[in-house]
């Protein structure tokens, strides 16, 4: 009865997708035509313009909204074509306060209706009562609409799979998505595609999802707990609420590698939203150093660490006391790195003790070495004022260039190098012309204190990815960067640095008030056999705050070769029974990486 009635709602949606595919491939035709003759009325017509290029100016601002147009066509077109396989995948019967029956609501991964003004048959899973399916079982619920909140009762929920348009089953669920329907979606064998968990969503992960109070959201998970899939999930919902002032270009995903730019590229267009911005931290950084010489990659610094070539020092540059030492350092620089003196240009004078009052006092909140340009800029609004006509662009550059004069020097490098010296630590020296790793960051952090840096006010929304793997340096330098509000996940547990950090102790001391914390023990991704093998490594049992949902496999398995060369042997035996996309051979090195895989190749095994 259920799989009757639901086919019946099923095929209604699908002819309703069909309609709006034929509308919209007209609508499409049209305005492409129109663009053709606007094309071919300008390549006519254009040398009769009017001299003062009104009609050039009208006819580009209408060749630009059509290619708009036409551009939310296509985005409208690709849309429709994901839902012409699978419109929806839940449904919630509603029976709002004081009514006495219920509304149906079904959920998919956008609205769809028939007519622009008509009741939609599937809703957006990001449109408020779609919440109604995410966050509560059968019986007492709410939601926040525009006007308020709506309360009533939830008196039915299901759940639906869809594939190629067709009615796979549909099961009736109490609570939010159970186990069962968990273990089964999360079992079934997936290509390297990764997919999204809209359908999977869990109560907790909804929360995180839908959070637009906190500034700064501070996600800690647990390993398969589904952080990194929330991250995508919270920009596609984010640019859907937010979609008046929060655009996908605005948005910036720092990811500790270019992994994560893949997984974003592959998740996003199914949530029915664009591309954001994505790029390590390291990319950020070499950027801004990159006048001074290119730097070494993070994975050398890895590389060294994993060989045992890993200092205390080198520790100790990422942690809290070594910023403490920097910032002592640049409240020094104040009083020896300027020598002020009397100023005389052209005419134009300003006392030494008239510029030491500025330098200190007035200009006292602006970095060291933006100063004097402060200075020089106070100077020139005073003569142009006094003299009632603009300086000239020459002697402007003049009074700028003589008043920076007394600094002894305004070069980074040099600047480091003498905080080196002044600590008592040997000076930097570049490894085959590279600025080595572990310089990389203090010297970023000194160009921050000591130059005017402007905040990255394009940047609106900031993901931060394995939060984990950010040093307390790296954090207060992304305070610096970027004014915005963020979304920070990882686990404590899973670090790439040899020792673990609670970034969760120093947080709230970098960003304030702002930061809310939330803690994610539920993991959905590993089989409990893989949990308890994993779990020899962290003190023999699995974390008490952790909890798994109950799903089995087979044991993880120990093959022990007598050298190198039986090891290859036995690697390329067990690869060759598994398809290519789904398996990996880990490395201490890149040396042994390399060598690894070129005796796979031998042995006939395609390596990537």
């Amino acid at each position: 009865m259920i799989r009757q009635e639901e086919q019946q709602y099923l095929d209604h949606v699908l002819s309703i997708v069909q309609k709006n595919q034929q509308r919209l491939a007209e609508k499409m035709g049209t305005n492409a035509q129109d663009m053709a003759g606007m094309n071919d009325y300008f390549w006519e017509n254009y040398t009769e313009f009017d001299e003062y290029g009104y009609e050039m100016y009208d006819h580009s601002q209408a060749m630009k909204v059509g290619m708009t147009q036409q551009e939310e066509y296509e985005k409208e077109r690709k849309r429709l074509h994901k839902m012409q396989d699978n419109p929806y995948f839940g449904r919630v019967d509603f029976c709002y306060e004081g009514e006495e029956e219920p509304e149906t609501y079904y959920i998919g991964i956008g609205n769809l209706a028939g007519e622009r003004a008509e009741t939609p048959v599937v809703y957006d899973w990001r449109a408020p009562v779609s919440g109604l399916f995410y966050d509560f079982d059968r019986g007492p619920g709410h939601f926040i609409a525009p006007m308020g909140t709506m309360e009533g009762e939830i008196t039915r929920k299901r759940q639906f799979k869809i594939r190629d348009g067709k009615l796979i089953y549909a099961l009736e669920s109490d609570m939010n998505i159970d186990d069962e329907i968990l273990q089964k979606t999360l079992s079934e064998h997936t290509d390297a595609k990764l997919k999204s968990i809209v359908t999977t969503i869990q109560r907790e992960q909804n929360r995180i999802i839908r959070d637009m109070s906190h500034k700064i959201l501070v996600v800690q998970g647990c390993a398969g707990s589904g952080k990194t899939s929330i991250a995508l999930h919270r920009i596609a919902y984010l640019l859907y609420h937010q979609r008046d002032k929060l655009k996908a270009a605005q948005v910036l995903v720092l990811s500790p590698n270019s992994i994560f730019g893949d997984y974003i590229s592959r998740i996003l267009p199914e949530l029915g939203e664009e591309n954001v911005c994505e790029m390590t931290l390291d990319d950020y950084a070499y950027k801004l150093l990159s006048e001074y010489g290119e730097a070494e990659d993070r994975y050398d610094e890895i590389e060294r660490s994993l060989k045992g070539e890993w200092s205390e020092e080198i520790r100790y540059r990422k942690t809290k006391d070594f910023v403490s030492e920097l910032d002592g350092f640049v409240l020094e620089l104040e009083w020896d790195i300027v020598n002020i003196r009397d100023f005389t240009y052209d005419r134009i004078t300003l006392d030494a003790n008239r510029i030491s009052k500025l330098f200190y006092e007035q200009f006292a909140d602006v970095p060291i070495l933006g100063r004097m340009d402060r200075i020089s800029e106070y100077l020139i609004d005073e003569v142009e004022t006094l003299r009632g006509k603009d300086m000239e662009e020459e002697d402007r550059l003049a009074v700028m260039e003589k008043m920076n004069n007394m600094y002894e020097t305004r070069e980074l490098p040099e600047l480091y190098q003498r905080f080196l010296k002044k600590t008592g630590r040997p000076p930097m020296e570049l490894r085959k012309g590279f600025i080595p790793y572990e310089d990389v960051y203090p010297m970023l952090y000194l160009k921050y204190a000591v130059c005017e840096m402007p905040k990255n006010l394009r940047v609106k929304h900031l993901i931060i990815d394995e939060m984990q793997d950010y040093s307390y340096l790296q954090y207060r330098l992304i305070q610096k960067m970027f004014r915005c509000s963020m979304t920070i996940l990882g686990d404590r547990m899973q670090t790439m640095s040899e020792e673990q950090q609670d970034v969760l102790k120093f947080l709230p001391g970098i960003f304030g008030k702002e930061v809310f914390c939330v803690e994610m023990k539920k993991s959905y991704r590993s089989t409990t056999e893989i949990m308890k093998f994993a779990s020899r490594y962290l003190g023999g049992s699995v974390p008490q705050d952790q909890e798994c949902v109950e799903r089995h496999g087979d044991l993880p398995v120990f093959r022990k070769a007598e050298n190198a060369e039986e090891m290859w042997k036995l690697l390329a035996e067990d690869l060759r029974n598994v398809e290519a996309h789904t398996a990996a051979v880990l490395c201490l090195d890149q040396e042994r990486a390399n060598r690894t895989a070129a005796n796979l190749e031998l042995l006939g095994v395609e390596v990537h």
